[in-house]
């Protein structure tokens, strides 16, 4: 898992440093995002792994504003997310069972290229669409009491379509208060398990940096 956090981190670097530069070298502002995220598991991933929300989350990006209307950028993010159930018995293999509390146990760690649309602003507010796509790296735990049944760390894909608004804290600022909402879709074929999909709720601050 080391070597996968240590390669993620690269790549963020590199990203990062493509929209840096030429913001650098234009003088143009760049925006900081920075979001708790509440986290909504769906489909296989909430009846088959966790089906409890997430409040352990948060999003950043780092975006650079081409027009009024349209910024990119990269985006960085983590969420916790655990389950357990109650006491059963669990059958291990054709003539092996065993009575335990299962808990299952999900972190996600999302790099992603984000792009975002502003259609239009109103006289405080400033909505937005957003989209987004990159790696998803994944960690999985799952414990029969507490003694561990699999560790895993991978790397996924991840997809993610979203609204929003911003709320200037001045009429004429450039920096906010932000909230938004995202569905996010990620595959995970492991441990006859399909998906990690969820929807996203986020709050935080969008600030412009000089």
């Amino acid at each position: 898992m080391k070597k996968i956090k240590i390669i993620a981190t690269a790549v963020s670097v590199s990203l990062l440093s493509c929209f840096y530069l030429p913001a650098t070298a234009q003088k143009e502002p760049l925006k900081l995002e920075l979001n708790y995220n509440y986290s909504i598991p769906t489909g296989n991933f909430k009846k088959d792994m966790v089906s409890n929300g997430s409040p352990r989350g948060f999003m950043g990006s780092l975006m650079y504003p081409f027009s009024d209307k349209w910024s990119a950028g990269l985006s960085y993010g983590f969420q916790d997310y655990y389950q357990k159930y109650p006491r059963a018995l669990y059958h291990l293999t054709n003539t092996q069972s065993i009575s335990a509390v299962l808990s299952n146990s999900v972190q996600t760690t999302p790099i992603l290229i984000k792009a975002k649309y502003f259609p239009g602003t109103t006289s405080f507010l400033n909505p937005y669409v957003s989209v987004a796509a990159g790696a998803n790296i994944i960690d999985y735990k799952q414990y029969y009491g507490e003694f561990g049944n699999i560790s895993q760390s991978n790397f996924g894909f991840r997809a993610e379509g979203g609204l929003g608004v911003v709320i200037p804290f001045k009429k004429t600022g450039t920096s906010g208060l932000n909230i938004g909402a995202t569905y996010d879709y990620a595959p995970y074929h492991k441990n006859n398990f399909k998906d990690l999909n969820s929807i996203n709720v986020q709050a935080g601050v969008e600030i412009q940096l000089r």
